[in-house]
């Protein structure tokens, strides 16, 4: 008689473990207040907009680090997809303006005395 062994393969592969795991700072979370919940609201747009609260900024963001990681440990234990971490902006941004525009700007950072770099990154900023 032919001894039969039964094995249970599962469809869903497993994270090779030689393979590292983000880093929840590689991820978007998008801070917001909500006067309806009278708290600060954490969304994770990888993670399919999951979301998480805190009553100050520190704590929701303390709770979306948490949130991420248990999100991140599950997936990988269960063999499920891990979303790609967002590339981080490199906060170099480059511009094409009309000569006539980009002399205006740089006469009025120069009359704040500022650097036109400078001057823009405030005027963004307001």
């Amino acid at each position: 008689m032919m001894q039969r062994s039964t094995k249970r393969i599962s469809s869903k592969k497993p994270l090779q473990p030689s393979k590292s795991l983000p880093n929840v700072d590689d991820y978007q979370m998008v801070l917001l207040w909500s006067e309806l919940d009278n708290c600060y609201i954490v969304t994770l747009p990888a993670w399919q907009n999951a979301q998480t609260h805190g009553n100050t900024p520190a704590a929701a963001i303390t709770n979306g680090r948490e949130v991420l990681k248990l999100l991140i440990e599950s997936a990988a234990k269960n063999g499920e997809h891990i979303p790609a971490p967002e590339r981080p902006h490199s906060g170099n941004l480059r511009l094409r303006l009309p000569v006539s525009l980009h002399g205006r700007l740089a006469l009025e950072a120069e009359r704040e005395g500022v650097s036109l770099n400078q001057w823009i990154v405030s005027k963004l900023s307001q």
